[in-house]
């Protein structure tokens, strides 16, 4: 990769995490809980297949650390605090099989990504290589999620909470390339973004 190319990435993920609503929380138990993977959403859509078109919104998961570490990017985050990313992403669009929106049991939005047998070998390397990190979900040029993870991730469906259902929706058709969720006679609507 070129350095211009590699100048690109890293700007690219730092708009993308500065456009995070939250900073990552403390290492309380109540708000450790609410960082970690979601091990299953309470109910989800129809399983969005991936498909081939422009008007699919880009999905990449990047490994991220509260951590300073080397060759890693700085991002500030809104409203404060900082993330250190490592530029390179474990996961792509490409890495997909399926996405679907779903809640939490409280009725939080989730996002599920379902990797292929690829994708989730690429996903066990990486974390099983850098334990106790975070996964930084980013959809187009917003971050929806940086939750955290203890073991290397052997599962093939990971759920992201996204706030709220709708968020979950939107970001799903968006990923599927199958065009933003609306309902019946409302304006189309777009993927969540922080104004960028």
């Amino acid at each position: 990769m070129s350095m211009a190319s590699n100048w690109m990435v890293m700007a690219g993920v730092a708009l993308a995490i500065s456009g995070c609503q939250t900073a990552p929380q403390g290492s309380s138990t109540a708000s450790q809980a609410q960082t970690q993977l979601e091990s299953a959403p309470r109910t989800t859509d129809e399983r969005q297949p991936i498909h081939d078109n422009a008007q699919a919104a880009d999905l990449r998961i990047f490994l991220a650390d509260t951590q300073p570490r080397p060759g890693w990017t700085a991002v500030s985050l809104k409203p404060s605090g900082v993330l250190y990313v490592r530029t390179t992403p474990v996961i792509t669009r490409d890495d997909l099989i399926g996405i679907q929106s779903g809640t939490d049991q409280s009725g939080g939005g989730i996002l599920v990504v379902v990797l292929s047998d690829e994708g989730l070998r690429k996903l066990h390397a990486a974390t099983a290589a850098n334990p106790g990190l975070r996964l930084a979900l980013v959809v187009g040029h917003t971050m929806l999620a940086a939750p955290g993870y203890t073991a290397p991730i052997r599962e093939q469906q990971l759920a992201f909470g996204v706030g709220s259902r709708r968020n979950a929706e939107i970001a799903a058709r968006a990923v599927a390339g199958v065009g933003p969720a609306a309902a019946p006679g409302a304006e189309p609507a777009a993927v969540p973004d922080s104004g960028l």
